[in-house]
């Protein structure tokens, strides 16, 4: 009959409608509990005791709608927050829930919701990390293996030569018409954008290598105008060319980690370069020439090593590895990676030895 009435509302109406006919009740029934005195006396003051009975129901029915309009507002809080569970969604009324039992339900419930929320989106984080996880390793799987092509005068070795791991670093060496171009380039986050971008240095890479008769400074300068048609933010690259004729070597690097000369036992570091990523912005290039001899190995480290190994920054890590290879002579390219490989191994294992990227070439005659 009545819609739009609440319960409360309704509530409140039949603890008044009870009352009151409660008390229309007593009176229709006092003539038959006094006397014929009695009787006549009360009828004098009928309409009085009927607006004291009005008044006290009047009274009962807004106390009882007072105190179940303050139940009802915890029951309002668990009805929300059942209808929030139910749609997947949590949003906070801002409701205030009283301290009796109904509201510390709804508080319980509250808390419940959003641990199950909480839960839910860590849950979902974890399974969309993996799943990109995935992918970049797929990316890098794919397009991640290395055919070095032999070289006159050059020995070069790259390591890993293969990578199913998005976290691995990308490195290359290509010929060139007077030596040969390499790069090494990778970013301090894995993830599909970071595999795609190393994915991008290699096609230019695989163009370059079909490209005869470019000398490898020009390469070099062909290489860093591509990369910085598109921004690519956050890389670590390094860029270099080695002639084999008189063993000029030019190095464009943005890394932590410089360049290292070894030779006779000694391990070398160059200069560290002032840029720690990559500036697509900047229009000067500071190409680092210097002169490597016969019997002398030029190599280049991953940033990456930095986090796999125990130092604590890159001049710590510049000592271990020089300390390491002090005194030891080695017979190639190839052998002085794997035993640089085997100082990572002790220091950070197999598995963070597979993110590592160490790149090595040295001349063997004039």
């Amino acid at each position: 009959m009545f819609p739009n009435i609440q319960s409360k509302q309704k509530l409140a109406f039949a603890s008044f409608t009870a009352s009151f006919v409660l008390f229309l009740s007593y009176l229709l029934l006092d003539d038959f509990l006094f006397g014929e005195e009695i009787r006549k006396e009360l009828r004098a003051f009928v309409w009085i005791r009927l607006s004291v009975g009005l008044l006290f129901s009047v009274a009962l029915g807004i106390l009882t709608y007072y105190l179940l309009n303050l139940s009802f507002k915890s029951l309002k809080s668990i009805s929300q927050l059942l209808q929030n569970w139910t749609q997947d969604v949590y949003e906070d009324s801002g409701e205030i829930e009283r301290e009796d039992e109904l509201g510390e339900l709804a508080r319980h419930f509250r808390i419940a919701l959003y641990q199950k929320k909480t839960k839910e989106e860590s849950v979902s984080q974890e399974s969309l990390n993996k799943k990109e996880r995935e992918l970049s390793d797929q990316i890098q799987k794919f397009f991640h293996k290395i055919r070095l092509h032999k070289i006159k005068n050059l020995d070069i070795t790259v390591f890993p030569r293969s990578s199913d791991s998005g976290d691995a670093d990308y490195a290359n060496i290509i010929p060139t018409a007077d030596g040969c171009f390499g790069v090494l380039a990778g970013f301090p986050n894995h993830g599909a954008i970071e595999s795609s971008l190393k994915v991008r240095i290699e096609g230019m890479i695989s163009l370059a290598q079909e490209t005869t008769g470019l000398r490898g400074e020009d390469l070099l300068y062909k290489m860093d105008r591509a990369l910085r048609s598109t921004p690519i933010s956050y890389l670590s690259l390094t860029l270099f060319y080695l002639e084999t004729r008189n063993g000029e070597a030019g190095i464009l690097q943005f890394q932590k980690l410089p360049a290292l000369i070894h030779k006779s036992g000694k391990t070398t570091a160059l200069p560290i370069s002032k840029q720690v990523f990559f500036d697509f912005r900047s229009t000067t290039r500071d190409v680092k020439k210097i002169q490597v001899r016969p019997g002398e190995y030029l190599v280049f480290l991953s940033d990456r090593l930095t986090e796999l190994t125990s130092s604590a920054g890159v001049a710590p890590l510049l000592i271990q590895l020089q300390n390491w290879s002090s005194g030891r002579e080695y017979k190639n390219s190839r052998e002085l990676t794997l035993d640089f490989g085997r100082f990572l191994e002790m220091e950070s294992g197999k598995k963070g030895l597979s993110k590592a990227a160490i790149l090595t070439v040295g001349r063997v005659r004039d």
